[in-house]
């Protein structure tokens, strides 16, 4: 929205029309409007200025008339006002103060809601005509010198992550009444054994707990307390319902349990809004029943200059005098609470009784205000970590913890860490890259502009052990703090934190505890969801849930749940579930309602009511300081297997969770979801075995030990590695591992080889195994090895007879890169919003490392590396010592896709013809097979075109007629061409070989050309990588039937070079066919390219290649709900053809769409016989590959890579169909005859 340019004489707009400013000489002259008309539920929203030379305030209204038909007069109020068609009302001058938000929208029945500073003030209008188009008036009059419109802010950002549908359904529970929060949490974080907990208890003003105190285990979050804003008075203790032994209370005042305090609050809430309503009401009908006046010119002088005046509307002290004043059947159903404070705030003093216009603005929480903190406590064993990052949130205050007394850059000597140990710096540093990485908005709170969301307090701890002298102590407390400070410089989380640092001694004595609370109360207010407006029946809905799990009831089931939510007048089912997620979100509830995995359709039914109560089930599985009592020691070689080997059987869950057996799918389902564990596939004896059939496995990988495993890495295996930029937890690598024992177990149906904390082994397929390793924690990085395992089954006789195994195949290590690639995605998007990496080789420059001196120095600290992307992308990459050829690493990984030549390469020409100078007899040779057939002929030894044309299969008696010709390399290179196609797909073949020999010079002209030749591809492809073997058949169908496609074959990598290819295919192309599966319905890389393309407004073709419900669910229902898919595995049959038959049949149908936005060339279509007297018995290089065309001895070859395919192969394939070209006579020309056939005919 933006201003009309029809307004007053006083007005300036600016340029972007979204800021109007009145002349400091005029008071008036100051009406616009807005350019349209507003919608039903439209919010608009202006941000005011102020001066202090008037009297008066902004005036707001609504008008049906359009503002470029009418005059705009000097005021709106009355000239305006008394009009048909006009409503105006003018706003307190206490309302409209200096940087106040104002926003107001119009609602189904016409009333106009107002809010100041997202505070609700009550309604502006009543019964204005929503069924006709209303512009709105703003009169910038008095003291508002002018407004700026803003795009309005006030739903949570819980809601407005969930889109349109969950904002709506927010707005509809408000309107039925909304009130002000005041909570935040306060997180505890920091190293085992570094006072925490004491810390918390002496914030509270409890004494200092025995050291022998049993340490946390998983989060404690049963601790709530509140403060009042501009109090000098101790937190009071919220469900402080027990005292720990040894504990005395320092005059804290207990207020009841959290659910008495939530019942409180919830009951004032609904008072008030009874008072305003009772007030709203009365003020109604007393206005009615007033008889309207004629304005006499008293009056109107005094309204034109600006002078306050009584508008006969009664005060709410007259409104409403005494609480017996009203019916008592008003009263009927409402609590004995709620009608006592009604009554308290009717029979007050007028004063104390603010009416609507009269609330005063409030930009933070006023001196006065009542805010709970809920504190979290958590453990500091590293085994919880896994587990910490789920539950870190924006919504919070973060404290981090360390020991003064310790050494700031040695580990912690009492440190009972399992693993390798971390200094107190690297400990902090990973505390706060923690809560960057997952609960980091990076915006600045609204009043304090220089801390971001959420804010980060550090703490030391044991400043009393620190020296005797108090001197001494605070000169070693600087020393730390600025050392501290040094390390923390420069990193990007810096602006999360709250500064000063503090230092104390848990004591209650100690006076930095006092300024610490003080810091801590002063850095909650200024959060910006303090104050938040909530549904005031969303209250009600969570004091329900806290009534529940104070009765001891952890979950309950979706239906349960929603019967509830009915009690409190929430029946609509959006609206249910906005605030099943509102509250998941907030870590209120666990509710995972809304996914599409399997996993999800098991806990869709189920809420978990107590998050503490499924922290205690999850320490249970991944604590190894916790076990259960096992009287007989009957489960002792299950306990073991799971210490031992992180193997986890069923029938150990019985005794974990005995008091939860019923929810054990339940909790196993969120386990899975989590990433915590995955389950085991059967061995063979266990399959066999009778009493183990029916009993699951698990690996928990947070459970295994560090093993001494170690895995040979061949000479030709090739290594990368995920560089995480200084942040890499273990939680994430053991989430990576356990994606992958899911993946590699769907592909090979296998288990990993070997599983230790650090390293694991995975099988790839039958030719490739990969490893996954974690390098020391300093350098925050995952190493990839993909090794070859066993040789192909048409690798070269030369390499089958050699000691060493050829290198991985390309494809290989582009799948297990694209599968790491996508599953960090995902992780990012659901848990670890910040989370950054790169992939990386190492550099081959083989350096001097400055630390050992050695030459190609292999230790883990003197690795440098080159980014894989621009080393795939670029044929020469600089690293700091030198210039760096990318062959030998872009030979690991497919090509870059080239659509290369689309249409024959070579003109039609005998070979015959050549007489022994091919050169001077065929002029019509492209110029690249000139130049490259050059480069061969000087080529040195075994790099020669003697050499290419034994790697190209030719015996040497064919090798002589070339060396006849004055120029052998041509010769060789128009035969390979013609004699194996002549398209495109021949020249790809030469390039892998002239590739093998090292002739990057040759390649690089071919490539030129191949560039030069290149047209955008008419076929976007947009698929989920395990499904890539069957959409290369597709993708070769259509070339062969003259469509140009692109697809991502996993040649580019990731990162912007891989989207920005993507968007130019997509823009570029004609039409986009979806292949459709489960796992594309939930990819969010599909998700990416389908919205593009729908945005783009490209013709898309659904292809489902495996069973999907349609449409499939969640957000691709949109775009996909009205078109009609082919079923390509809605096939099959009997007779000679079966299955092949039908399929073909589902391709002809794809081309026939096709057809209807993209014109095939039928120079380069290979798929027909023409009426030119080409026979059918001649089949094109594609068709043998397509068709998988058995060849002599019955072998079968497919497309999947091109360096598989032998290339005697294809000199028998195509000797065989053109035996005869080398000496047969000239092709006689054969009159063209004119067929008229329709296009979709020709192809078919």
């Amino acid at each position: 929205m933006k201003f009309h340019t029809t307004h007053g004489s006083a007005i300036t707009l600016s340029e972007s029309r979204t800021v109007a400013t009145r002349s400091d000489t005029n008071f008036c002259n100051g009406i616009t409007f807005s350019d349209q008309g507003v919608k039903t539920g439209q919010k608009v929203c202006v941000e005011i200025s102020c001066t202090q030379s008037w009297s008066g305030a902004l005036r707001i209204g609504f008008t049906t008339h359009d503002p470029s038909k009418q005059e705009v007069p000097k005021y709106s109020v009355p000239i305006l006002a008394k009009k048909d068609g006009y409503w105006i009302r003018p706003i307190s001058e206490s309302l409209a103060s200096e940087g106040a938000l104002l926003t107001f929208y119009v609602n189904n029945d016409g009333t106009v809601q107002l809010f100041v500073n997202n505070e609700h003030k009550g309604a502006l209008f009543v019964g204005l005509p929503v069924d006709k188009a209303l512009w709105v008036i703003f009169d910038i009059y008095g003291n508002t010198k002018g407004i700026k419109l803003v795009k309005p802010d006030d739903t949570p950002k819980e809601i407005t992550a969930r889109g349109p549908d969950a904002i709506k359904a927010f707005e509809t529970a408000c309107s039925s009444g909304m009130r002000a929060l005041y909570r935040t949490r306060l997180m505890i974080v920091g190293q085992e054994r570094a006072g925490k907990t004491s810390l918390k208890n002496a914030l509270l003003g409890q004494s200092r707990l025995k050291e022998s105190t049993t340490m946390t285990h998983g989060i404690d979050l049963s601790t709530s307390c509140s403060f009042i804003v501009g109090s000098t008075n101790p937190w009071k203790i919220v469900g402080a319902d027990t005292v720990h032994e040894g504990q005395q209370l320092s005059k804290p005042s207990i207020i009841g349990t959290a659910e008495e305090a939530l019942e409180e609050e919830y009951n004032q809430a609904l008072a008030t809004n009874i008072v305003q309503e009772l007030l709203y009401q009365k003020r109604r009908k007393a206005s009615s029943t007033q008889k309207p006046k004629p304005p006499s010119r008293e009056s109107l002088r005094n309204s034109a200059s600006g002078a306050k005046k009584n508008s006969g509307k009664p005060t709410s002290a007259s409104v409403v005098t005494k609480f017996s004043e009203i019916p008592t059947d008003v009263f009927k159903e409402v609590p004995e609470r709620v009608v006592d404070i009604v009554q308290k705030m009717l029979d007050s003093s007028p004063s104390d009784l603010k009416s609507q216009d009269s609330v005063s603005m409030a930009t933070k929480p006023a001196d006065g205000q009542n805010i709970v903190l809920n504190i979290w406590d958590f453990a500091g064993k590293e085994v919880y970590y896994s587990t910490h990052q789920v539950f870190l949130t924006n919504r919070a205050l973060y404290v981090i913890v360390f020991k003064l007394t310790d050494n700031l850059e040695e580990p912690p000597f009492d440190c009972q860490v399992d693993t390798e140990n971390l200094s107190t710096l690297e400990y902090i540093d990973f505390w706060m890259r923690s809560i960057y990485a997952h609960a980091s908005l990076s915006t600045k709170t609204t009043v304090d502009k220089s801390t971001a969301t959420p804010p980060i307090i550090i703490v030391g701890t044991h400043k009393d052990r620190l020296h005797t002298e108090k001197d001494l102590i605070n000169k070693a407390v600087e020393e730390k703090f600025a050392q501290l400070q040094d390390y923390l410089m420069g990193k990007p989380y810096v602006q999360h934190l709250v500064t000063p640092f503090y230092a104390v001694d848990n004591t209650l004595d100690d006076t930095a505890l006092g300024e610490l609370r003080k810091k801590i109360e002063e850095t909650s207010c200024l959060e910006p969801y303090i104050g938040e407006q909530m549904p005031i029946r969303w209250m009600q809905f969570e004091r329900e849930i806290n009534s529940l799990k104070s009765q001891g009831t952890h979950f309950a089931t979706h239906d349960q749940m929603t019967e509830v939510a009915g009690h409190v007048g929430i029946i609509d089912y959006k609206e249910v579930m906005t605030m099943f997620q509102f509250y998941h979100d907030l870590g209120n509830i666990v509710y995972y309602g809304n996914g599409k995995t399997a996993i999800d359709n098991i806990l869709r039914n189920t809420v978990i009511l107590n998050p503490q109560w499924l922290i205690n089930m999850f320490k249970h599985v991944i604590s190894s300081s916790w076990k259960p009592q096992d009287k007989w020691n009957l489960i002792k070689d299950k306990w073991t297997r799971l210490e031992d080997f992180g193997i986890l059987e069923e029938p150990l869950l019985d005794t974990l969770w005995q008091e939860a057996r019923d929810q054990k799918n339940i909790l196993l389902g969120l386990l899975e979801k989590f990433d915590l564990i995955c389950q085991k596939l059967p061995s063979l004896s266990e399959c066999q075995t009778i009493d183990k059939v029916n009993n699951r496995s698990f690996y928990v990988p947070a459970r295994v030990g560090s093993g001494n495993q170690t895995y040979d890495v061949g000479e030709n295996d090739v290594t990368f590695y995920f560089d995480f930029h200084g942040f890499l937890p273990r939680g994430l690598f053991q989430r990576i591992m356990t994606r992958t024992i899911r993946w590699s177990q769907d592909h090979g149906g296998q288990n990993p080889y070997f599983l230790h904390k650090q390293v694991a082994r995975f099988y790839l397929d039958t030719e490739h195994d990969f490893v996954l390793e974690m390098a020391p924690k300093k350098y925050n990085r995952m190493k990839v090895v993909i090794l070859r395992v066993s040789e192909s089954e048409h690798s070269d006789n030369v390499k089958l007879l050699s000691d060493k195994l050829s290198s991985p195949s390309p494809e290989a290590c582009a799948r297990v890169r694209n599968f790491l690639d996508t599953s960090l995605s995902e992780l990012r998007e659901m848990w670890m919003k910040r989370i950054s990496y790169t992939v990386n080789v190492q550099c081959p420059c083989q350096r001097v490392c400055e630390t050992h001196k050695t030459e190609g120095c292999i230790d883990e600290s003197c690795l440098h590396f080159l980014n894989l992307d621009e080393c795939i992308t670029n044929k020469v990459v600089m690293c700091d010592h030198r210039r760096i050829k990318t062959n030998s690493i872009k030979k690991c990984f497919p090509e870059p896709l080239s659509i290369g030549f689309t249409g024959p390469v070579l003109p039609p020409m005998s070979l015959v013809d050549s007489c022994g100078n091919i050169e001077k007899n065929s002029p019509a040779l492209p110029s690249w097979v000139k130049s490259a057939a050059k480069l061969l002929n000087s080529g040195e030894s075994g790099k020669d075109w003697n050499t290419l044309a034994r790697e190209l299969g030719y015996k040497q008696n064919q090798i002589n007629k070339f060396n006849d010709d004055l120029n052998p390399s041509l010769m060789l290179l128009a035969d390979w061409i013609i004699s194996s196609g002549n398209t495109g797909l021949s020249v790809d073949m030469l390039t892998i070989y002239l590739e093998k020999l090292d002739r990057d010079d040759v390649v690089e002209v071919i490539k030129k050309a191949q560039d030069f030749d290149q047209e955008p591809a008419e076929v976007f492809i947009s698929y989920q990588w395990d499904g890539q073997d069957e959409v290369k058949l597709l993708r070769d169908r259509l070339e062969r039937s003259g469509y140009t496609c692109w697809m991502d074959i996993g040649q580019m990598g990731g990162g912007d070079h891989l989207y920005n290819k993507i968007d130019e295919a997509v823009r570029n192309c004609k039409a986009v066919i979806c292949c459709i599966s489960p796992k594309y319905v939930v990819s969010s890389t599909c998700m990416k390219e389908l919205s593009l393309a729908d945005l783009l407004r490209k013709p898309i073709i659904p292809v489902m290649i495996e069973p999907t419900m349609w449409p499939p669910p969640g957000g691709m229902a949109l775009i996909f709900s009205q078109l009609v898919y082919i079923n390509m595995k809605g096939v099959g049959g009997h007779g000679g053809t079966g299955i092949h038959a039908d399929k073909n049949d589902k391709y002809k149908e794809i081309i026939q769409r096709l057809s209807v936005y993209a014109t095939p060339d039928l120079t380069r279509c290979n798929d027909m016989a023409t009426e030119c007297g080409e026979t059918k018995s001649h089949k094109s290089f594609h068709d043998v590959l397509g068709s998988r065309y058995s060849i002599d001895s019955g072998e079968h070859y497919s497309l999947g890579t091109r360096s598989s395919i032998n290339s005697s192969v294809l000199r028998r394939i195509y000797q065989r169909e053109h035996r005869n070209s080398l000496t047969a006579p000239p092709v006689r020309t054969v009159e063209q005859v004119n067929v008229r056939q329709c296009r979709v005919c020709t192809i078919l």
